[in-house]
């Protein structure tokens, strides 16, 4: 064959075939390839299916918890409890219309699918199956994870809400807590739905990536949907006069009431048309003009993007400052999401609390939620190494459970350590291997916690405040108190 085409083009390209890496591959499969609009480029373009199954790991915790939320909020409307249960037990703790929305949206493509090994992928899709798989609310049964998020959310909302409409009264940091910092979840929708006071500044701080899903939801046409239908009043029902007061005013109110009269259908025809004008309208300027969820009026919403692990002790503290956060000012913080959250272990919970605790100025106030790293005597541990005054509290606890614990599939929490403890408790708890002093279950379980905590040391704005004034007052050779606020 060479010989009979010595110099042809088809001899030309055959030495190029034979020179190049592909040469060992069959023919048919060369073709193959090249014929598949998949393979351009150079690179494996993977298909929508197998995007959609490996959502990154950063987003499956926010997804997870919005999931739950979802849940909750339509409980009324697919649970009815019995009339015996509590108002706990028979509504829903919160109302998040957006969790639902959230946890469905779409999930956006990762920036190098082939560099995902497959190991990270399932894993990554590991919590949102065991989340879909487990009896959940639409089962009728939740789970252990999703009653934990449940909880978590309505107790922090308690607390967040709770704090802001008190004011702290000290000689160093005075006035409201007007500074809020919701760190671990993007997909937290706390901003938009709770009643917050007017010129309070809200700072979400979360991966980035958690942050473009988020924004990308909330900013969609369903999002504003949802906003429009929140901000429109409830139909109001006419009340119609009973069948005696009617006979009482006379057969023109009586056929008025029975809906015969002609005049009430020539009203009613007209204010149908009113109605059905004025929300044409409505409807226009709306799709003119998409408003998606907002803060309640004189408040601000910041996205902070920050990596829950790996950018050094203070890199929350520097993100929050960019944004214009103040840590000289009172401020109170709410950590959720760093259960299930990949590479977040215990140096790095230890060092998130810390750089929370060092832009926390004196008296703000830390609450939220632990990740599952250690029992009791951890958790007290790592709240305490952060220059914080607080306690942790399990779930389960009177104060805790908020009709969603069962103590039937997951048992009573542990009683609270401390001499304030019922010693009867504590004796029983001893004995069966579950007190706090006990150095037992408590203590070696690996458990969530919540968790509620002050400043009771200076942040590093108002340190350096100190010392500047210090400096000052030794200059001019005058006595300085530390009354520097």
């Amino acid at each position: 064959m060479q010989s009979v085409y010595p110099c042809s083009s088809r001899a030309l390209h055959r030495r190029r075939a034979l020179a190049s890496p592909w040469s060992c591959r069959p023919r048919r499969a060369l073709l193959c390839r090249a014929a598949d609009p998949s393979h351009a480029h150079g690179h494996v373009v993977p298909s929508p299916g197998a995007l959609a199954a490996a959502p990154p790991p950063a987003l499956a915790v926010s997804r997870r918890i919005a999931a739950a939320r979802a849940a909750e909020t339509l409980r009324a409307s697919s649970f009815p409890a019995p009339e015996s249960a509590s108002s706990e037990e028979s509504g829903p703790l919160f109302q998040d219309p957006y969790a639902a929305l959230l946890a469905a949206w779409p999930l956006p493509p990762p920036a190098n699918p082939a560099a995902a090994p497959p190991s990270a992928a399932a894993s990554a899709q590991a919590p949102a199956q065991s989340q879909s798989q487990q009896p959940g609310p639409g089962h009728g049964i939740p789970s252990r994870d999703e009653a934990e998020d449940v909880i978590a959310t309505a107790h922090i909302d308690r607390l967040l809400l709770a704090a802001t409409s008190m004011a702290a009264v000290n000689r160093i940091t005075q006035g409201d807590y007007r500074q809020v910092v919701l760190v671990g979840d993007a997909y937290d929708t706390r901003p938009y739905r709770l009643p917050w006071p007017p010129g309070t500044a809200l700072y979400l701080a979360a991966p980035a990536e958690a942050h473009a899903a988020a924004e990308a939801a909330l900013a969609s046409a369903e999002a504003a949907a949802i906003a429009v239908s929140l901000l429109a009043p409830p139909p109001a029902a006419p009340a119609a006069p009973s069948a005696s007061e009617a006979a009482g005013a006379g057969p023109a109110a009586a056929a008025a009431a029975a809906g015969d009269g002609p005049s009430t259908s020539g009203r009613g025809a007209a204010a149908a048309a009113v109605g059905a004008k004025a929300g044409a309208k409505a409807g226009t300027g709306r799709a003119r003009v998409r408003v998606g969820p907002q803060p309640p009026p004189g408040c601000l919403v910041r996205r902070v993007p920050v990596e829950l692990k790996g950018d050094g002790p203070y890199a929350l503290a520097d993100a929050l400052a960019r944004a214009g956060f103040r840590a000289d000012r009172l401020s109170v913080w709410a950590l959720q999401g760093l259960a299930g959250a990949e590479g977040v272990g215990e140096q790095e919970v230890s060092a998130l609390l810390a750089s929370a605790a060092s832009a926390a100025a004196f008296h703000s106030l830390l609450v939220g939620e632990l990740p599952p790293l250690g029992g009791r005597r951890w958790a007290e541990n790592v709240v305490a190494e952060s220059g914080l005054l607080g306690a942790p509290l399990p779930f389960g606890t009177p104060d805790t459970s908020y009709g969603r614990w069962s103590r039937e599939r997951w048992g009573p929490a542990a009683p609270p350590a401390g001499p304030s403890a019922d010693p009867q408790a504590q004796a029983q708890a001893q004995a069966q291997g579950q007190g706090a002093g006990s150095g037992a279950c408590d203590d070696l379980e690996l458990q969530r916690w919540l968790f509620a905590a002050q400043q009771i040391r200076l942040s590093d704005a108002q340190a350096d405040t100190l010392a500047a004034h210090s400096s000052a007052a030794e200059e001019a050779d005058e006595d300085f108190f530390g009354n520097f606020s």
